[in-house]
C-alpha cells in the first residue's frame, strides 16, 4: 500500500502541473512549448507508473503487456499531439494518434480477450460516429481526409467499446476498470470536439473542450498502467479508501451539530417510581432475562412499583445476542398490557432488546430489518430507563442497539439518537452478585469501547477525556471486582467507567474489533464482551505502528511505563497489560467456535459493518480481515488450515 500511496501523491502533483500548462497553452497559443510540456508530463507520468509497477512485482504477464502497450501508446499520442500543431504535419499527427489508440486497444485486450460484447459495444459507437459524420452538413473533408477520419473513428470506437465492456469483467479491480473507462471516454469526447472544430467549422469553445478533456484523459490512462497492472493485493483499493476517509471526515465535521445527548443519571432503582409518578405513567414494561430475575435483582424494583400502584408487565425472555423474534415477543406484551414506558434491567443484550422494542412501538409498520444502519427510526421512543447490571456494555448511554437476525444469523447495529435512554440508573448494588466470568468479559468490553474510541480518527477533546477516565477506572478496579465482587466502591467505579466509555464511543465510534465480534456473536452466539476481550490485543498489535503514540500516552497515564521510556516501548507495555489482564481473568486467546470454512463469510459481514463508518487507524478489506480472523482460530482448526 505504501507504493500505491506514493503513486497517488505523485500522480496528483503531476496532474496539477499538466493541467497548469494545458491552461497556459489555451491562454497563450504561442509558444507551443506549453503544449509540448503537457504532453511530456503525461508520458513521464506513464513511465513513472510503469517503474512503480515493476517495483510492485507484477507477476501476471497479461498485466505487464498491458503496461508496455499503454506506455508506447502514450509516446505515440505525444508525437501526434506535437505534429498536429502545424497543418502540413496534421495527417502524420493524426496517424500517430491512431497508432496510439490502437496500442491502447491492444493493451486492453491483454486484460481481457476480445469477445462478442466488445464487438457489439464498439460497433454501436462506430455507427454513432458514422451517423454524425454523415448527417452533419458542416463537415468539409478534402482529399483522402474522409477515409482517414473514418479509419480513426473505427479505432477509437474499438478502444472505448472495449473499455466499456471491461467494466463488466472481474479479473481486474473495479477501480482500475473505472479509471480505464473514464480515460477512454474523455479521449473519445476530446476527439469528437476536435472533429467538429477542425472539419465542421464549430465554435472556438470546441477547441477548448478538446484540450480540457484530452490532457486529463491521457493522464488518467497513464495512471492505469500502475493501478490496473500492479500486483494484485488483498488491500482495500485506493478509491474505496478515499471514499471511507471522506465519509468519516464529513461525519466528524458534523459531530458538533448532531443531536447527541447524555442520559439523566440516577444512583438507585428507588428513584424510578418517583419519576414515573411525576410523569403520570401507570403501566410499565420491565425487560430483563430469567437469570437476573432469578437472582432477585429486580425484586426491589418490582415491589416498589407494586406498592406505588404502578402496573408492571414483565418480559424476561431476553437471550444473549437478542433476536428479532425476541423483540417481537416483548412488543406483544407491551401492547397487550397497554404499557407507557420501558425499564431495561440487565446487561447490553437486555438494553438493546428494550431499545428496539421501543422503536417498534413508535414504528409499528417498520420491521426490525429495515432499521439496520444509521437514522432509520427518527421518532421519540416511549420513556426508557436503563438499569445496567453489568459494568461494560455502556448501552445505557449509547445510540446503538445490536440485534441478531435469527433467520440469517447476521448480527448488525441499529443507530439512532432516539435510542439513547432518557435515564441511566447506575446502582452498584445491581452488580454485586455478578459472576466472575461476566465481571471480566463485560469489564473488558468497556475497555474495548474506550480504547477503540481513543485510537480512532474521529476523537474530540471530550471523548478523549472520557476514554482516558474509563481506562483509568478499569485499570484500578476491574481486577479487584473480579477477585472481590463485594467491593462496593470498585463496583461503583466500574459502572462509571462503563458509562464514560459509552459516551466516548457513542461520539467517536468503535472499530474492527466490534465488527469482528458482532459477526462471531451472530454466527456462533459468542458473548460480545468475551469476543471483544479476545480480539482486542490482536488488533492493537496490528495497528501499533500507527497508534503507538496514543497507546504510550495511556501507558504513561497508568504508570505502566515511566515518562523517560521510549514511546514504542511504552506502547508495547500497554498492550502487554491488556494481555496480562486477560490471562489473570482466564480469558482465552482464541474463539473455540470459529471454523476455517466460515471465515470468508464472517469477514464480508465485518467489512460491511466497519466500512465506511468506523474511523479505524488502518482501513482493511474483507480479505485482510480474513487474516485477523485466522489469529482467533482454535489450535486444532489452525493446524487443519
Amino acid at each position: 500500500m505504501k507504493s500505491e500511496k506514493k503513486v497517488f501523491y505523485f500522480n496528483t502533483a503531476f496532474f496539477d502541473m499538466m493541467l497548469l500548462f494545458d491552461i497556459l497553452y489555451l491562454c497563450f497559443k504561442t509558444p507551443y512549448v506549453f503544449k509540448t510540456i503537457s504532453s511530456l508530463i503525461f508520458v513521464i507520468g506513464g513511465l513513472v507508473n510503469f517503474i512503480f509497477l515493476l517495483k510492485a512485482g507484477a507477476k501476471n504477464k497479461g498485466y505487464k503487456r498491458f503496461a508496455v502497450f499503454m506506455l508506447i501508446g502514450l509516446v505515440f499520442a505525444m508525437i501526434g499531439d506535437i505534429l498536429l500543431i502545424e497543418s502540413h504535419t496534421f495527417i502524420i499527427g493524426a496517424a500517430s494518434f491512431a497508432i496510439g489508440h490502437a496500442l491502447f486497444f491492444v493493451g486492453y485486450l491483454n486484460l481481457n480477450k476480445f469477445n462478442l460484447r466488445d464487438l457489439v459495444c464498439s460497433l454501436c459507437l462506430f455507427a454513432m460516429c458514422m451517423l454524425v459524420i454523415t448527417l452533419y452538413d458542416g463537415f468539409v473533408f478534402e482529399g483522402i481526409m474522409l477515409y482517414v477520419v473514418i479509419a480513426y473513428a473505427l479505432i477509437i470506437s474499438l478502444m472505448l467499446g472495449k473499455s466499456f465492456s471491461n467494466l463488466f469483467v472481474k479479473n481486474i479491480s473495479l477501480s482500475s476498470r473505472i479509471i480505464i473507462f473514464i480515460g477512454s471516454l474523455m479521449f473519445f469526447l476530446s476527439d469528437m470536439c476536435l472533429l467538429f472544430y477542425i472539419f465542421g467549422g464549430a465554435a472556438k469553445i470546441f477547441d477548448v473542450f478538446c484540450l480540457l478533456l484530452y490532457y486529463p484523459a491521457e493522464f488518467v490512462l497513464a495512471n492505469s498502467i500502475f493501478y490496473a497492472a500492479a500486483k494484485r493485493t488483498d488491500e482495500m483499493p485506493m478509491f474505496k479508501q478515499i471514499y471511507c476517509r471522506l465519509f468519516q471526515f464529513i461525519f466528524r465535521l458534523a459531530l458538533p451539530i448532531l443531536p447527541y445527548r447524555e442520559p439523566e443519571l440516577l444512583t438507585s432503582v428507588k428513584e424510578i417510581k418517583k419519576i414515573l409518578k411525576e410523569k403520570q405513567i401507570c403501566s410499565v414494561l420491565l425487560v430483563t432475562d430469567k437469570g437476573i430475575r432469578s437472582f432477585g435483582l429486580t425484586t426491589e424494583l418490582e415491589n416498589d412499583l407494586k406498592n406505588s400502584k404502578i402496573k408492571l408487565a414483565v418480559f424476561d425472555e431476553v437471550v444473549p445476542n437478542p433476536t428479532i423474534t425476541n423483540i417481537e415477543d416483548g412488543l406483544k406484551i407491551y401492547k397487550e398490557k397497554n404499557c407507557q414506558a420501558i425499564i431495561a434491567f440487565g446487561g447490553g443484550s437486555v438494553m438493546d432488546c428494550a431499545k428496539i422494542i421501543g422503536a417498534r412501538v413508535v414504528k409499528p409498520n417498520q420491521p426490525v430489518r429495515k432499521m439496520k444502519g444509521l437514522l432509520k427510526i427518527l421518532k421519540k421512543l416511549p420513556l426508557l430507563f436503563a438499569v445496567p447490571t453489568t459494568a461494560g456494555t455502556g448501552s445505557e448511554t449509547t445510540l446503538a442497539a445490536v440485534i441478531t437476525d435469527d433467520k440469517t444469523h447476521h448480527k448488525y447495529p441499529i443507530n439512532d439518537f432516539c435510542l439513547i435512554p432518557k435515564y441511566a440508573v447506575l446502582d452498584y448494588k445491581t452488580t454485586l452478585n455478578l459472576p466472575q466470568g461476566l465481571t471480566s468479559t463485560t469489564g473488558l468490553d468497556a475497555l474495548t469501547h474506550a480504547v477503540e474510541a481513543y485510537i480512532g480518527r474521529s476523537t474530540t477533546k471530550y471523548t478523549r477525556l472520557k476514554a482516558e477516565s474509563a481506562i483509568k477506572l478499569i485499570h484500578g478496579n476491574l481486577l479487584e471486582c473480579y477477585t472481590n465482587g463485594k467491593n462496593a466502591k470498585a463496583r461503583e467505579n466500574m459502572l462509571i467507567a462503563s458509562y464514560d466509555a459509552g459516551i466516548a464511543f457513542t461520539r467517536s465510534y468503535v472499530g474492527y474489533v466490534h465488527a469482528v465480534a458482532h459477526s462471531l456473536g451472530g454466527k456462533y452466539g459468542v458473548p460480545h464482551g468475551l469476543a471483544n476481550a479476545v480480539i482486542l490485543p490482536y488488533f492493537l498489535e496490528f495497528y501499533e505502528h500507527k497508534i503507538y503514540k496514543k497507546l504510550a500516552k495511556l501507558s504513561y497515564m497508568l504508570n505502566l511505563a515511566s515518562n523517560e521510556e521510549n514511546k514504542k516501548v511504552a506502547s508495547g507495555k500497554f498492550i502487554d497489560w491488556i494481555k496480562s489482564l486477560n490471562e489473570k481473568m482466564n480469558i482465552p486467546t482464541n474463539i473455540k467456535e470459529l471454523k476455517v470454512e466460515d471465515i470468508s463469510e464472517l469477514a464480508v459481514k465485518a467489512d460491511k459493518e466497519g466500512n465506511p463508518l468506523y474511523p479505524v487507524p488502518i482501513l482493511l478489506s474483507a480479505k485482510q480481515l480474513e487474516q485477523m480472523y485466522k489469529n482467533l482460530l482454535p489450535n486444532s482448526e489452525a493446524v487443519k488450515e
